[in-house]
């Protein structure tokens, strides 16, 4: 159970820290994309507003030496131009293609050496064919624009930039996994040092559990010894069998902790042979079919015959029983507990549904939970424990199991195994 609560704390643990991660290298990279491309089409919207070239009013400067509090001349508006170096023009590889009804018109490629008339044509009316304004194609950011001889298409090469973003993407996921390999490192030796009090304890405890369990099974003994002489000598009485009821139910509670005890040192099963699990079936059904006509409820099984199975023979029975009694128990009054074993492709499958009340509808797994009892089960009447579901579903995952419990709006509430 430790050993499972720490792999629990890890994945945990591991999982945070790939949310973390993942989630500011998605951040970071979005930004760096983001900004390559703002940058992009703050050049591309430079060349729209200069007819395909940089307005050399802003870009061409004088290479003299200036004092460090001149500014830049100012564009005829008024605005100045912030986003550019003097060298962008000589930095920035860029071509454009005017096309009026469908063909090209006149190319501009004085500014870049990678592309040819064919390949600058064959971008441009892909683009047009696509139907959209700006966007990337290949490894060129472009915008659509109307001119006065048609549309103008202008492409800037954002190769290096792609690169560039290409490289920080590796680097930060790199960085990434190297990071989480370190916290899985870290996480798993601490979680060890964390958990080591805690196994500790919970060894005590088991040890506590299975030395009183065996302490107590001497007294009940003892008390049934005296109870069966009285009822020898002086008959059967109320007090007596009231005596021995409560004897059997505190015999059962702790060999039921005792199982548990020992299913949580040991989740193997003890024995595993291959038996007729029909039969299994079949014997504890006749076993409560007495006591189900006492308590007014009827028992209706659906047993499919020759179900052979690999397991410990007794864990199953006791399962089978755990889960039986717990419907004799809980269901109301006059109701019909439906009992199915059936074969699933290579698995097994057994249901058991009735009908409860004040039980909510949906998921119903916390009644695995170790001494949970749901509060209208809480009376002297039924005599549960909170142990019994919580070993059954010990002994279903010992044999690598499942079982779930769910209740349906009518108020049946259905438990289904399957091993």
């Amino acid at each position: 159970m430790i050993k499972n609560l720490r792999k629990r704390f890890i994945f945990a643990a591991m999982a945070s820290t790939f949310g973390v991660l993942f989630v500011i290298m998605s951040i970071l990279n979005i930004a760096n994309y983001a900004r390559m491309v703002s940058r992009a089409d703050d050049t591309l919207i430079e060349l729209v507003d200069n007819n395909g070239q940089f307005d050399s009013r802003d870009f061409l400067k004088e290479k003299v030496k200036t004092n460090a509090d001149s500014q830049p001349p100012d564009k005829p508006d008024g605005k100045s131009n912030d986003k550019f170096s003097p060298e962008t023009p000589f930095q920035t590889r860029y071509f454009s293609v005017v096309v009026s009804d469908g063909a090209v018109e006149s190319y501009s490629l004085d500014n870049i050496a990678a592309v040819d008339e064919s390949e600058a044509e064959s971008y441009a009316l892909k683009i047009l064919g696509d139907g959209s304004d700006s966007g990337f194609t290949d490894i060129y950011r472009y915008r659509v624009a109307d001119c006065e001889d048609g549309t103008r298409i202008i492409f800037v090469d954002c190769r290096q930039e792609l690169e560039s973003f290409r490289n920080t993407l590796v680097y930060s996921v790199g960085v990434s996994l190297l990071g989480f390999l370190a916290v899985f490192m870290l996480v798993l030796f601490w979680s060890k040092k964390i958990f080591k009090p805690v196994a500790e304890s919970y060894a005590k405890q088991k040890r506590f559990i299975t030395d009183a369990s065996h302490e107590i099974k001497t007294p009940l003994t003892i008390i049934d010894a005296n109870t069966e002489v009285i009822e020898m000598v002086n008959g059967e009485s109320e007090w007596t069998k009231n005596t021995r009821d409560q004897v059997k139910r505190l015999t059962a509670l702790t060999n039921q902790m005792v199982a548990l005890s020992r299913l949580d040192e040991n989740p193997e099963p003890k024995e595993k042979a291959k038996f007729d699990l029909s039969d299994v079936a079949y014997e504890v059904i006749d076993h409560f079919s007495s006591l189900s006509e006492v308590r007014g409820k009827k028992i209706s099984a659906d047993i499919e015959d020759g179900i052979k199975y690999v397991g410990d023979e007794n864990s199953i029975r006791q399962l089978i029983s755990i889960l039986v009694d717990n419907a004799m128990k809980y269901a109301v009054e006059s109701a019909d507990i439906s009992i199915s074993l059936k074969r699933d492709g290579r698995k097994v499958k057994f249901v058991l549904k009735n009908l409860t009340d004040g039980m909510e509808e949906g998921s119903q797994d916390i009644l695995f939970e170790r001494f949970y009892r749901p509060d209208s089960s809480r009376n002297s009447e039924t005599g549960g424990s909170g142990i019994g579901l919580s070993l059954a579903k010990s002994i279903v995952e010992s044999h690598k199991g499942g079982i779930i419990a769910r209740c349906d709006g009518d108020g049946y509430i259905t438990f289904q195994v399957t091993l």
